[in-house]
């Protein structure tokens, strides 16, 4: 306890001796901080001394309503404050400051940035500094405003400054507009997997930029663009075979019989459109299915589809959404065709028979969705190549002849209309008349799509025709589902 109480009674002399403070000659209510700077900020053992103390009138005084002298306010920055051996802080810690090399970018395509105004560096000041007693009992040298009692924040780059505005506008929107977040970031997809992803896209082939006026004083530089400007004609063409197939073993439980059935379709369009007054659209098909018949022991497999189109249709446009147009539809058959299984007889044979309908009327047409089109003037003709294993009154022609034509009245109307992008209608419907008799063919697809290589096609074709010689007309229609790979070519 001896030694304790010298040991405390040798720190409170030193502490008396190093910083005393004299505040004889000041005003009664100023106290004189050039001498407690000075004793408090600077090592007692050097001769350092302020060249030029700060004038009392610089010092504030704040009174508390009771007149209390409370804690003086320094007016003048610490940062004018000179020693012998040290120069301005000010200026030594502008030296420090080196220009840097900014990427204009970076800034001009922030928004959230603004004009910069420099308003000095920034300091961490010490106001109330403790006193140093590690310094005070082993002899070292207090911190002083040189060696580290204010320290000087470090210069942020412009990135980190661009990071940090950033950053407090995300912390603003998460407090106050949570809403505006479509997504999380742990919800975003793995980029690893398009590390190597080629993004291929129509190149430009020159670009240019122009001043355009913004007001009276002011110009911008802008991109000019140039547009692909699309020719008059565009063309697109479909590939599809599609099958099924059944194989069922002669002991099978339930019994039954294999079969398969194959469709294949090939399909292309150009059309020619000078988005003023003229369209012409082209269209080929050719269908060809077989199957498979329980039962039938003279063939294999037997022709269920079989046809070859092409539809030709010209249009001068008479206005608004009507055209003066003209259409030429031609079909045939390649293949062999029975009227049943183990039948010899032949419904229809190559080139057996081949239709040519000529119509010229009026066309209207909305979009690139619908078409109905009424041929007051329409021709018919049919030619048969074998009208010797074909019967002929099969389609409306006497016998003994191989021919059929006459002019009547016809009516059209195609419908293309996509539900969805995986789901394509398409409706054709066509009406001939004679005036006697009439013949009416209407086949509805619809194809869905299950990939880019797959799809399935639903297919309805009801027909009538009263035009056969010896016949009672009755409905007839062909219905097929079918899946497989198909693909567009554009």
């Amino acid at each position: 306890m001896f030694f304790f109480l010298l040991f405390i009674l040798n720190v409170t002399t030193v502490h008396s001796s190093n910083y005393k403070v004299d505040i004889s000659n000041s005003d009664p209510g100023i106290i004189n901080t050039d001498s407690l700077l000075h004793a408090v900020l600077t090592d007692t053992t050097a001769t350092e001394k302020v060249t030029k103390p700060l004038p009392a009138k610089r010092i504030l005084r704040h009174k508390s309503p009771d007149n209390r002298i409370t804690m003086p306010v320094l007016e003048t920055p610490l940062a004018v404050i000179k020693s012998e051996h040290d120069s301005t802080l000010h200026a030594e810690k502008m030296a420090e400051i080196e220009a840097q090399k900014v990427d204009s970018l970076l800034l001009l395509a922030n928004p959230l940035l603004i004009e910069l105004v420099y308003k000095g560096l920034s300091y961490d000041l010490n106001l109330s500094p403790k006193t140093d007693l590690r310094a005070m009992y082993y002899g070292g040298n207090p911190k002083t405003l040189a060696n580290g009692l204010m320290n000087h924040k470090k210069t942020a780059t412009p990135n980190e400054n661009v990071e940090e505005l950033r950053r407090l506008t995300r912390d603003e929107i998460t407090r106050t507009a949570f809403h505006l977040y479509t997504t999380r970031f742990d919800a975003l997809p793995n980029p690893d997997g398009y590390k190597s992803h080629l993004i291929e896209d129509k190149k430009f082939a020159e670009l240019k930029l122009f001043n355009a006026k913004i007001d009276k004083n002011r110009y911008d530089r802008q991109l000019i663009v140039k547009r692909e400007v699309s020719g008059p004609w565009s063309h697109s063409a479909n590939a599809l075979a599609q099958f099924s197939e059944s194989v069922i073993s002669g002991n099978w439980y339930q019994g039954g019989n294999s079969n398969i059935a194959i469709l294949g379709i090939l399909s292309g369009q150009l059309n020619y459109d000078n988005k003023k007054n003229i369209q012409w659209e082209n269209s080929a098909e050719w269908r060809i299915g077989f199957n498979s018949v329980a039962g039938d022991t003279l063939r294999m497999l037997s022709t269920n589809d079989d046809v070859v189109k092409i539809n030709s249709k010209l249009g001068i446009k008479a206005g608004g959404n009507f055209f003066y147009s003209g259409s030429v539809d031609f079909s045939t058959q390649l293949f062999n065709s029975y009227n049943g299984i183990n039948s010899t007889v032949m419904k229809t044979s190559f080139l057996t028979p081949v239709r040519l309908n000529i119509g010229v009327g009026l066309d209207y047409k909305y979009k690139k969705i619908l078409s109905l089109m009424l041929s007051p003037v329409a021709f018919k003709y049919i030619y048969m190549s074998d009208n010797v294993n074909v019967n002929p009154n099969l389609f409306g022609i006497k016998a003994g002849e191989d021919h059929l034509s006459e002019i009547g009245s016809s009516f059209k109307s195609i419908l293309s209309y996509p539900f969805s992008p995986e789901v394509q209608f398409d409706s054709k419907l066509s009406f001939y008349t004679n005036y006697q008799k009439v013949e009416i063919d209407w086949e509805m697809v619809c194809n869905l799509t299950i990939n880019r290589f797959m799809s399935t096609r639903i297919s309805f074709n009801p027909r009538y025709d009263n035009t056969v010689i010896g016949s009672n007309a009755k409905v007839q229609f062909k219905q097929l589902i079918s899946v497989g790979f198909s693909h567009k070519f554009n």
